[in-house]
């Protein structure tokens, strides 16, 4: 049998759709209270606990991190120039061991090189960049090439933001949430 739409709709609280409407609603209050019991039972204090400690411990690690990178580059710098002092040292001590040793031919080599006279029978080229003094060209000698490496760090937002005054804002706005997180008292709700 076929019912028109108000016909159907008039008949509706007489037939059993009342009672199926009424456990429905009895149903969807059980769960509406539940839902808010669970809701009620979670602690938000958790929520700026866990805040306030990752902001704190940014900013004290991300500086540090930072501080920590620009020192272990200036270690490399002092490494590599130690080097560069070893080796120099190494090429004055040979040159002090050639001298002192009485080979003769390094002997005439800085006699003409120091009084500019020229061997016998040989011709003499000028070289305006030869250095014109023993020392000078050990000093010539010693010295390398450096290789200096520029690396670009780009930095975050957070990082540039922990720079400065941004740390102890960042420091400050962690330790208000962790106060926050552990004075807070979840809602309790009565039964």
């Amino acid at each position: 049998q076929v019912m028109s739409l108000t016909s159907y709709q008039t008949a509706l609280p007489r037939n059993r759709g009342c009672v199926v409407y009424a456990n429905w609603l009895r149903n969807a209050r059980i769960a509406d209270t539940e839902c808010v019991r669970l809701l009620a039972r979670f602690d938000v204090g958790w929520v700026y606990l866990l805040c306030g400690l990752i902001l704190t411990t940014v900013a004290i690690i991300l500086p540090a991190h930072h501080n920590l990178d620009a020192l272990l580059a200036k270690k490399e710098t002092i490494i590599s120039n130690a080097d560069d002092l070893a080796y120099r040292v190494e090429v004055y001590t040979s040159f002090l061991q050639d001298a002192t040793s009485g080979d003769p031919a390094f002997q005439q080599r800085l006699t003409e090189m120091q009084f500019n006279q020229s061997p016998a029978g040989d011709a003499i080229v000028i070289d305006t960049s030869a250095p014109s003094t023993p020392l000078a060209w050990v000093a010539q000698r010693a010295k390398r090439m450096k290789t200096v490496s520029m690396k670009t760090v780009h930095a975050s937002l957070l990082s540039q933001f922990v720079e400065g005054e941004g740390r102890l804002w960042l420091l400050g706005l962690g330790v208000f949430a962790l106060f926050v997180g552990l004075v807070s008292v979840p809602a309790r709700i009565e039964k």
